[in-house]
Order: C-alpha cells, then sequence, then structure tokens
C-alpha cells in the first residue's frame, strides 16, 4: 500500500490534486504489489512544490528512504500540477520502488563498491519504467555508441562527478549514467531471459556479468557518491 503524505507547503496543493495522488497510488500499489514481490507492505509517498525537477518535465522523484519516495512538482497553477501527477507520477513510482527493493536509496542503503553500481540500479530501474509501466523516458534511449559510454563508466575515480556522469555532462551529453544502465540492463535481460522486475535485488556485479561486460576491481567510492535521482 502506498500512502500519500503532502509535504512542505501542502496548502500550495489544490484539492483536487490532493485526490489524485492517493488514487493513482491505490492503482499503482496494487500493480507493483504483483510485480516487485521484494517491495515493502507499506510505501509513503511525500509529495511536495519545489524547485529540483527534470528540466522541462515539471517533476522530480527520488528513493529516500527504503520505505519512502519523494516526489516534487514544479510550482504551477493547478491544472499543470494535475496534469504533471496524472502524466509521471505512475511510471515515477514504477522507478523509484524498484530503486526501493534494490536499497539504492538517499538514506539507509548499502554503500556501492563502485561507481558502475549505481549506473546499474539507474539502468534497471529505467529499464523497468519503460517495460512494466509503458513510459519510454529519454533517459532510456542509448545512442549506438552506448558501448563506449560504458567504458567511459567502469574507468571512473572515486573522483568523478556524480552529477556530471548522471545529468548533465559539460561536454553536453545528457544522462550518460543513465543511458548507458538501460544498455547494461537491456543486455543482461537478453542474455538471461529475465526482466527488469527479476532482477530488481540481483547484485550490480552479477548484472555486469549477465551483461557480458567484466566488473572493475572493486574500489570503494562511496564516499564520493550522492545517491541523488
Amino acid at each position: 500500500m502506498i500512502t500519500v503524505r503532502f509535504c512542505r507547503n501542502p496548502d500550495a496543493i489544490n484539492e483536487t490534486a490532493k485526490a489524485l495522488a492517493p488514487r493513482i497510488c491505490s492503482r499503482v500499489g496494487t500493480e507493483l504489489g504483483r510485480l516487485l514481490p521484494n517491495l515493502p507492505d507499506e510505501i509513503t509517498l511525500c509529495c511536495s512544490l519545489g524547485g529540483n525537477v527534470i528540466p522541462r518535465m515539471g517533476y522530480g522523484a527520488s528513493a529516500l528512504d527504503k520505505r519512502t519516495v519523494g516526489f516534487v512538482i514544479e510550482p504551477a497553477p493547478p491544472d499543470v500540477i494535475e496534469k504533471v501527477l496524472d502524466v509521471h507520477l505512475r511510471h515515477a513510482l514504477y522507478h523509484e520502488c524498484h530503486h526501493l527493493v534494490r536499497g539504492w536509496v538517499k538514506h539507509g542503503g548499502r554503500p556501492p563498491h563502485h561507481f558502475i553500481d549505481g549506473v546499474v540500479c539507474e539502468g534497471l530501474a529505467s529499464a523497468f519504467e519503460r517495460d512494466a509501466a509503458g513510459y519510454d523516458a529519454p533517459w532510456c534511449q542509448y545512442p549506438d555508441n552506448a558501448s563506449a559510454w560504458v567504458d567511459e563508466l567502469l574507468a571512473l575515480s572515486a573522483r568523478a562527478d556524480y552529477r556530471h556522469w548522471m545529468f548533465q555532462h559539460p561536454d553536453g551529453r545528457q544522462w550518460i549514467g543513465y543511458k548507458a544502465g538501460v544498455y547494461i540492463a537491456d543486455r543482461a535481460i537478453e542474455r538471461s531471459g529475465f526482466d527488469a522486475a527479476q532482477l530488481a535485488s540481483v547484485p550490480a556485479e552479477r548484472i555486469i556479468e549477465l551483461a557480458g561486460i567484466r566488473y572493475p576491481s572493486k574500489r570503494r567510492t562511496a564516499a564520493r557518491m550522492r545517491r541523488l535521482g
């Protein structure tokens, strides 16, 4: 069950939107309960208005801890807020709840061994969002040279900037880690015969192996990595 809590500035969200979010969550909770057996029985969605959103999409989402998902909507007129909820909340919950199962959360999760571990987590969640929720997000659409991007990510040091490699790189590329992660996920899915839901609890090292890629030496990079999306 997904319980909705309106956080920080609840009075700024109109009553229609406040009624819409729980309806979506009720439906999604039932769907995800069938698809992700290891999903917690009780999940809280913290819904608020704010500026930390995906550019031009009007929302942002994150797995805050093992039982809490955050969903932020860019301040806008009531009808726009309702549209953002209607279009994006369902698939965002699919993505973030996949993270809950993997433990890829901002607070209380297991630290990664290597930068590529976070790439795998985001790739699998994005593939799940695409395949199970039917939303082909722009960060799911990797280029023909995605294998070269994977090589770049495998070679990253502990000083690598998470925001640059996962969101917006100074060279103009966007969502490098997400797109390369979906490429890895798709290879692992194709080669193993398991879907992204079935691979939700499989360690990143094994996902890399299933994709036919050599996992790098285990260097602890957790001190430099912040789970942001």
